[in-house]
């Protein structure tokens, strides 16, 4: 296997860090410490780079999963790149090596790509500690976009003698500017921690003959008021019906009525959203959420009346819980319904999805294949991107960016209300001929 895994799950990269220290790595990872050997022997120093992609992923790289996926896939590909095309250790990096990793990304190997995602890189070998390759893995996997999937499954099926046309591997303008951020990171903190001379990321990124210069508006995705009341309605009569989704119901209103990230309701290492986190302001005038957000800092989110009355007391009382909440309420907002254990974002985000399956089948099932179609793509953020766009017409920018969290008013005003683009389309439609 010329291209082999050598990072383990997420959850497991603590383990093998302090495996490879070890002399029981050889019995836990066998395949991966002969993959190893085999490089050590062309003198090429693979232990040392597989403890720094380790120590990267598991020190500097924040505790969010998909955050240590993005970062954990492109350092992973790259030291593969460097060990097998470069026959050179990941320290030798120079503006030429990355160079020709991007033509390698840009037109990858056929044998080099998966068909389909897989799952995992190792599995466990049956009552041992031994974790064995799975031979399947690719360092490329050819993906179905979302939307795509949601019409084959949902919208409109294929029928016995219709073939749907192969895809193509691609990488698309966003993949490659993450790709350069994410190795930037990683080369970044290699330069910083003093094991590289230079980061020569930036160099390369300049005259990259692949990547598209300049940035065009695009307005956030958002749904219409008749496909979000159609939401509401679905997963309303969905929990009445059902109490499992009375937990889908409360986390998308909770998204796009309290403007949340989902990340924010999620369970980290460092923080549980819970309860009590919930309170009536010292003004008294209402409800507000504490929120740790994106990069750790903390906000005050306002708590709509109607949302208290509507949502948050009638999902409480599914909890078998108080309609409100108390200061000390330690209890979880997003219990596991088998352990009452707080959920992290993967789980959140597979309901979620759900939510989004619901409403498209009560789409297609009215007919309305074009609204369907719409939000096949969509995912849990724009529901948070509903909600402030519908807020502008009850607050101002700066009322609102204290509500989403950001910085400065001015990301606000550029993401929803766009004044020159708006503006310059304005002026441009009236043009003469």
């Amino acid at each position: 296997m010329k291209y082999h895994p050598i990072t383990d799950s997420i959850k497991l990269l603590p383990k093998q860090l302090a495996l490879l220290e070890s002399d029981e790595f050889s019995h836990t990872y066998p395949s991966l410490d002969s993959y190893l050997e085999e490089f050590e022997k062309q003198g090429i120093s693979a232990r040392a780079d597989l403890k720094i992609i380790l120590k990267f992923l598991v020190n500097v790289v924040g505790n969010s999963s998909g955050t240590q996926t993005r970062f954990r896939n492109e350092a992973e590909r790259f030291i593969l790149f460097c060990w097998n095309e470069k026959q050179s250790s990941v320290l030798n990096t120079n503006v030429e090596t990355v160079r020709e990793y991007i033509d390698w990304i840009w037109s990858p190997p056929k044998a080099l790509i998966a068909d389909t995602t897989i799952a995992s890189r190792f599995k466990a070998k049956a009552k041992t500690d031994t974790r064995i390759v799975n031979e399947q893995w690719r360092p490329f996997v050819l993906r179905q976009s979302k939307a795509s999937r949601k019409t084959d499954q949902l919208i409109s099926p294929a029928t016995n003698n219709q073939i749907r046309p192969k895809l193509n591997y691609a990488i698309n303008q966003t993949s490659l500017q993450n790709t350069y951020a994410s190795l930037n990171v990683f080369l970044k903190e290699l330069t910083e921690s003093g094991r590289m001379d230079r980061n020569p990321v930036s160099i390369v990124k300049r005259s990259c003959k692949y990547l598209i210069k300049g940035k065009v508006y695009k307005p956030p995705h958002t749904l219409d008021d008749e496909t979000w009341d159609l939401f509401v309605d679905t997963l309303t009569k969905a929990a009445d019906e059902n109490p499992v989704y009375e937990k889908h119901r409360f986390l998308v209103l909770t998204l796009k009525v309290l403007f949340l990230r989902i990340s924010e309701l999620s369970h980290k290492d460092y923080f549980t959203p819970i309860f009590g986190h919930f309170r009536q302001d010292a003004s008294g005038e209402g409800w507000v959420l504490n929120v740790i957000g994106k990069g750790k800092k903390e906000r005050l989110v306002t708590v709509p009346d109607t949302f208290v009355d509507n949502v948050l007391t009638r999902y409480r009382e599914s909890l078998g819980l108080t309609p409100l909440p108390h200061v000390d309420d330690t209890t979880p907002i997003m219990p596991s319904q088998k352990t009452g254990a707080p959920l992290h974002q993967d789980s959140l985000n597979n309901m979620v999805e759900e939510a989004f399956d619901l409403v498209i089948k009560q789409l297609v099932a009215k007919s309305k294949k074009a609204q369907a179609q719409a939000i096949a793509g969509a995912s849990s953020h724009w529901l948070r991107h509903t909600g402030a766009t519908q807020a502008l017409d009850e607050i101002n920018e700066t009322m609102l960016a204290e509500e989403l969290g950001h910085a400065s008013v001015k990301t606000t005003v550029e993401v929803y209300v766009a004044p020159a683009h708006r503006d310059r389309i304005r002026k441009g439609s009236a043009r003469k001929l």
